[in-house]
């Protein structure tokens, strides 16, 4: 059996960053072509029944906006055979249900803040799927109270828990939730909602848990592929892909400067560096984006930096419209990290703050030591820290991965210490 899961389409809210030059692509650059490629692979793959954890419109007054789109994408999936269900998130708490009634094809499971079951079979493959529909357009308390009751009356087969929820965020008003509780729970896969970040992973004991992310990419925060996961249901159990659908890709390029003969080289270099991301869009598969929104990173050290500066100001790159890989490339922010040639380890045996700061670089790019780890362990606490801020509360998790640390101190260090050697008597 398959099914095709996904979260947070948002059908009506309006992408951000966007140029006006691609204005030819305004109508397919939405959540409702995320949804209508959702459909067609949902019939393409013969799937049992489509899935979705909540907030599926980005608005409660998005009715008429999002009824025909969801209309339209239902009726074909009920003629198709296939089944539709979803639970409401914080956005559209009061109007997926009345949408559920005006498209009696689609089911809304756990409506006003009860747990519900839904059995689905397909050639003798069975499966339960447990959901929960947020009550209220807030919610303080953990949304697991009752589930016990439903999944003790269900019949022993995969049991799919679908729930638009805030994870491991006690303090929360958006349904907090412990990982510790979702594991504890007699459930094989939870498919939650809310977090556009994709976090989809195997947990404790083979069992399933994360956020599907969102389904469509509205704004550069938003990077990288999204789309939906194809789960397939077997005699080996449990097996899911994720499947890239947004028409529209925001992601970061890189391009590194260091080697330019010459200033006015760097606007060649930023064309082939989007060509060869272009190129590489044929790793997402058949169903591509149509536009992608760039995050221009110009890094390197060259002594010409003030140079590449001016060219990059006068051939503003945010002015580019470039096809690559069959889709149209724009880029909506450029973030310029080029620094002075500096002997780091010459300076690093010197004296001074400028020494400590070189000596930080070179540790932040040597060998696994205590110091090392210390310093990285005290940056992700006061990363976390910011994030976890009233002004960020909206904005996806950062990446906490030593990896994505140490990058971050790094770029850092390498800008003050430039800083400090230009300011330097």
């Amino acid at each position: 059996m398959k099914l095709l899961c996904a979260a947070d389409l948002h059908l009506g809210r309006q992408p951000s960053r966007v140029p006006g030059h691609l204005e030819d692509l305004a109508d397919r650059l939405t959540p409702a072509e995320s949804w209508r490629r959702l459909v067609a692979l949902a019939k393409a793959e013969g799937v049992t029944a489509v899935l979705l954890a909540g907030d599926v419109v980005e608005d409660e007054h998005d009715f008429f906006e999002a009824f025909a789109d969801l209309r339209s994408g239902a009726e074909e999936l009920a003629a198709a055979g296939i089944a539709l269900v979803a639970v409401a998130g914080n956005h559209d708490v009061a109007v997926l249900p009345r949408l559920a009634q005006a498209v009696p094809s689609v089911r809304v499971l756990g409506a006003g803040g009860h747990w519900e079951a839904l059995p689905l079979g397909s050639g003798g493959t069975r499966v339960n799927v447990v959901g929960w529909s947020w009550p209220a357009k807030q919610v303080t308390a953990s949304p697991l109270d009752g589930l016990a009751e439903a999944l003790a009356a269900l019949v022993p087969a995969p049991t799919l828990g679908l729930l638009h929820c805030d994870l491991d965020r006690s303090r929360s008003a958006y349904a907090p939730v412990s990982r510790a509780a979702l594991s504890a729970a007699q459930v094989d896969a939870w498919l939650l909602g809310h977090v556009h970040k994709p976090s989809f992973e195997v947990g404790a004991g083979d069992r399933w848990c994360g956020y599907l992310g969102s389904a469509f990419g509205a704004d550069p925060g938003e990077e990288g592929p999204r789309g939906a996961w194809l789960l397939t249901v077997g005699d080996a159990g449990l097996a899911v892909a994720p499947v890239p659908l947004s028409p529209l890709l925001f992601d970061t390029v890189s391009i590194d400067v260091s080697s330019l003969a010459a200033a006015d080289e760097v606007s060649a270099a930023v064309v082939a560096a989007l060509e060869a991301h272009g190129r590489a869009l044929a790793d997402l598969g058949d169903v591509r984006p149509l536009a992608v929104g760039v995050r221009l990173r110009v890094v390197g050290r060259h002594d010409m930096r003030a140079a590449i500066a001016t060219h990059l100001e006068q051939e503003d790159p945010r002015e580019l419209d470039l096809t690559a890989g069959g889709a149209r490339y724009f880029v909506h922010d450029v973030s310029f990290e080029v620094y002075p040639r500096i002997d780091v380890a010459a300076v690093a045996a010197s004296e001074g703050p400028r020494a400590l700061m070189a000596r930080r670089l070179l540790l932040l790019g040597g060998p696994a030591c205590d110091e090392r780890t210390a310093l990285i362990d005290g940056a992700r606490e006061a990363m976390l820290e910011a994030a976890r801020h009233s002004d960020y509360g909206g904005l996806e998790p950062p990446d906490l991965s030593d990896d994505a640390v140490v990058a971050a101190l790094r770029r850092a260090a390498a800008r003050l210490l430039s800083q400090m050697t230009e300011t330097r008597p």
